[in-house]
C-alpha cells in the first residue's frame, strides 16, 4: 500500500514537471517565431486570422522536437528535489532500488512516447501542408510532370516491365519502346517486345505499339514482325509511369510507403522517403530513451551537484539531437540504411541512461 502512495507521488510530481518544461519550451519557441509572423501580417502576405492558423500549425512539429528534452528536465527536476529533500536515499535506506523507485516515469515516459509517435503521424504532416499553404499563399500543390524521358515501370502484380525512352501521360504517346516477359520468378528472361512508337488507347485502356518486334523463346534472337501490336495485359496507364514530386513531411506513414511502391515501380530514388520513415518510427521513442539520463543524473543530493547534473543532462540532451541529425545525413547520402540510422541514436543513449541508472543503485 505505501509503495502505491509513493509511485502516486512520484508519478504526479513528474507529469507537473515534465509539463512545466513542455509549456516552457513550447513558449520560447513560439515566441521566436512570434516577430516572423508580425513581419508577415505587417508586409500583408498573412491577414491577422492565417497569423494564428500559421501559428497553431507550427505547435505540432515544436511539441515533437522539444519533448525528449521536457521528459529529460521535468525527469532530472522530479528526481532532483527528491534528492535534495533525502526522500531517494530514505527510500534506498527502507530496501527499495532506485530501479522501482523511478519505474512509474519510465512508464509515464513510454507512454508519452506513443503520444508523440501518434501526433507524428497524423497532426504533424496535416500541420505542415496547411503551414506551408498559408506561408506559399496557397500554391503549394505539386503538378504532376506531363512528360518523362528514360521511364520504367514494373507491371502491376505482373511479371513484365516496360522501358520508355519518353512517355507523355497525356497523349499515352510513348517512344522507343521495350517490354521484357520474364518467368514468374522474375530471373529468366521469355520474351523481348521493341517498338520506335506505341499509343495507350485510352478506350480499350491498352497499349498499341506500332511496327513492333517480337522475340521469343530462349535464344531471343529471330525477331517476328508486326504491324500493329497489342494484348490485354498490357494495359498500365500513362500515369504509372510518371508521380507527382512529394514532400516526405506531409505525408503519414502509410502514404509515404505508398509513394515508396508508387516511385519502386517506376526506377525513382525513395531514399529521402525511406528515411523520413525510418525517423518517424525512431524519433518519438528519444522521449522514453532519454528519461533514463535525466531520473539517474538527479539520484545524488552533493552541495553544488545539481547545476552539474544540469548542465551535464542539457549536454547529453542535446548531444542526442547532434548525434541523430549526422545518422540522418549518412542515410541520406546512402552510407547507412535509413531505419538502422535512425535507430542507432536511441540504442547508443539507451546504453548510456542504463549504465548511468546502474551508477544510481549504488
Amino acid at each position: 500500500m505505501k509503495i502505491k502512495i509513493i509511485d502516486r507521488y512520484i508519478s504526479k510530481n513528474f507529469i507537473k514537471s515534465f509539463f512545466l518544461s513542455l509549456i516552457a519550451f513550447v513558449g520560447i519557441f513560439l515566441v521566436s517565431q512570434l516577430f516572423k509572423v508580425i513581419r508577415y501580417v505587417s508586409d500583408g502576405r498573412f491577414s491577422a486570422d492565417e497569423s494564428i492558423v500559421y501559428i497553431l500549425t507550427m505547435i505540432p512539429k515544436i511539441l515533437i522536437d522539444v519533448a525528449p528534452l521536457a521528459v529529460l528536465l521535468g525527469s532530472l527536476m522530479t528526481v532532483s528535489s527528491m534528492a535534495s529533500n533525502l526522500e531517494v536515499i530514505s527510500l534506498k535506506t527502507a530496501g527499495i532500488s532506485f530501479k522501482r523507485i523511478v519505474l512509474f516515469p519510465i512508464f509515464i515516459s513510454a507512454v508519452i512516447a506513443i503520444i508523440v509517435f501518434l501526433i507524428n503521424d497524423s497532426l504533424y504532416p496535416y500541420s505542415v501542408r496547411k503551414n506551408r499553404e498559408i506561408k506559399d499563399g496557397g500554391n503549394t500543390r505539386r503538378e504532376m510532370p506531363v512528360e518523362k524521358r528514360n521511364a520504367f515501370l514494373r507491371g502491376e502484380n505482373s511479371n513484365y516491365v516496360y522501358l520508355m525512352g519518353k512517355i507523355n501521360r497525356e497523349t499515352g504517346f510513348g517512344e522507343n519502346i521495350e517490354i521484357v516477359d520474364l518467368n514468374e520468378e522474375f530471373n529468366k528472361v521469355e520474351r523481348i517486345i521493341t517498338a520506335k512508337e506505341g499509343r495507350y488507347n485510352f478506350t480499350k485502356k491498352v497499349w498499341v505499339l506500332k511496327d513492333a518486334n517480337i522475340y521469343n523463346g530462349k535464344e531471343l534472337k529471330k525477331a517476328e514482325e508486326v504491324k500493329l501490336f497489342t494484348e490485354d495485359k498490357y494495359d498500365d496507364e500513362p500515369d504509372k509511369f510518371i508521380t507527382k514530386s512529394v514532400e516526405p513531411k506531409t505525408l503519414t506513414i502509410k502514404e509515404l510507403k505508398k509513394s515508396v511502391r508508387e516511385i519502386k515501380s517506376i526506377g525513382g530514388d525513395t531514399r529521402e522517403l525511406l528515411v523520413e520513415i525510418g525517423n518517424r518510427y525512431s524519433f518519438p521513442f528519444s522521449s522514453f530513451i532519454i528519461s533514463f539520463l535525466g531520473l539517474s543524473l538527479g539520484s545524488r543530493y552533493v552541495r553544488g551537484a545539481s547545476a552539474i547534473s544540469m548542465a551535464l543532462s542539457v549536454a547529453l540532451g542535446y548531444g542526442y539531437y547532434i548525434v541523430q541529425a549526422s545518422f540522418e545525413a549518412l542515410s541520406i547520402n546512402g552510407f547507412l540504411n535509413p531505419f538502422i540510422s535512425g535507430w542507432i541514436p536511441n540504442i547508443i543513449f539507451l546504453g548510456i541512461g542504463i549504465y548511468f541508472m546502474y551508477r544510481a543503485e549504488y
